[in-house]
């Protein structure tokens, strides 16, 4: 609150006509969205209140009842009054949308641009899974190796936040690669600079699952392997990393590997949506690179796929 001196008269407004003034000003998309969430909450409240006498083992346990049954410890009282809960329920409906999509446009845009990785991918999860309702999050799920190496692999090459991230250093100041920053000095690292360092990743603008995966025939090594999840980090690091990034893995890893169950893929015949393009000029010349625009999260174009329903062999 200190460096921010109206922070808390702006707090006080919002539930005094500050909310009402913005959602009037709010372009109707907003509106919707608005509407919806409270709609959606309002009802799940109501399901809430209404099951409160039910055992517990016959009530809805989604994140919702977790965060509406949170005590304190110390007292004993609910954690989340009704406007906390609904805060709440807003973060969760947003958080990760837009940056578990443009990591799931990266993987499929480079999955189907190499069909033999493509191919060793699906044979993974249709040997593992013996059905759809088979994938779950558990151990068989993290045991797909080869599909967290495509997450990875994909996740590099489009990280969903490709800029640096504004870090304020703090008192008594910080020595960075030969050079010493003072407090108060705002720093920053870009992701898609780390995740494309050729000292690093040797080819850094080549798709490679396998570099994630140790296997000293192959020349991958458990020191390079090492490396490459040092510099890598998609979810950043340090107290101000995602608390999410668990939550983000699972649905990816969820998504794909439903998807190529069930699903057979390839990019539709032609389309270069979402490729380079020597018309595009210096750097957005690779047809086999997504070209992502900076906008605090990743814009990107494509890729156009096409599905079919897998052909079970008798």
């Amino acid at each position: 609150l200190s460096r921010v001196p109206f922070l808390g008269f702006l707090l006080w407004l919002k539930p005094h006509g500050l909310d009402r003034l913005f959602d009037l000003i709010a372009p109707p998309a907003a509106r919707q969205y608005n509407k919806f969430v409270h709609d959606s909450v309002t009802s799940r409240i109501a399901l809430h209140r209404e099951q409160e006498k039910n055992p517990e083992e016959s009530r809805r346990q989604d994140m919702f009842y977790f965060l509406a049954e949170a005590r304190d410890p110390k007292t004993g009282t609910l954690v989340y009054d009704e406007n906390d809960l609904r805060a709440e329920s807003n973060l969760l409906l947003i958080a990760g949308s837009d940056t578990t999509a443009i990591s799931l446009s990266g993987i499929f845009f480079y999955l189907t641009s190499d069909p033999i990785r493509l191919n060793k991918l699906v044979k993974e999860i249709r040997t593992t899974f013996q059905s759809l309702d088979d994938i779950v999050y558990g151990q068989k799920l993290r045991s797909c190796t080869y599909l967290r190496a495509c997450i990875d692999g994909g996740g590099r090459r489009t990280p969903s936040g490709p800029c640096e991230l504004p870090r304020e250093v703090l008192a008594g100041g910080i020595q960075m690669k030969g050079g010493f920053y003072p407090a108060g000095t705002i720093v920053g690292t870009a992701p898609w600079t780390n995740n494309h360092n050729a000292e690093v990743y040797g080819d850094p603008y080549v798709f490679c699952p396998e570099r994630w995966i140790v296997d000293e025939a192959a020349g991958v090594t458990q020191e390079s392997v090492v490396q490459a999840r040092a510099a890598f980090h998609p979810f950043l690091s340090g107290p101000g990393n995602c608390v999410g990034q668990n939550l983000a893995i699972a649905e990816i890893q969820i998504t794909i590997a439903r998807t190529l169950y069930q699903l057979d893929v390839r990019r539709a015949p032609g389309s270069t949506l979402g490729g380079g393009s020597p018309k595009l000029g210096w750097g957005k010349a690779d047809p086999n690179q997504l070209q992502l625009v900076d906008a605090y999260v990743s814009l990107r174009q494509g890729p156009e796929v096409q599905f079919r329903r897998r052909r079970i062999e008798a």
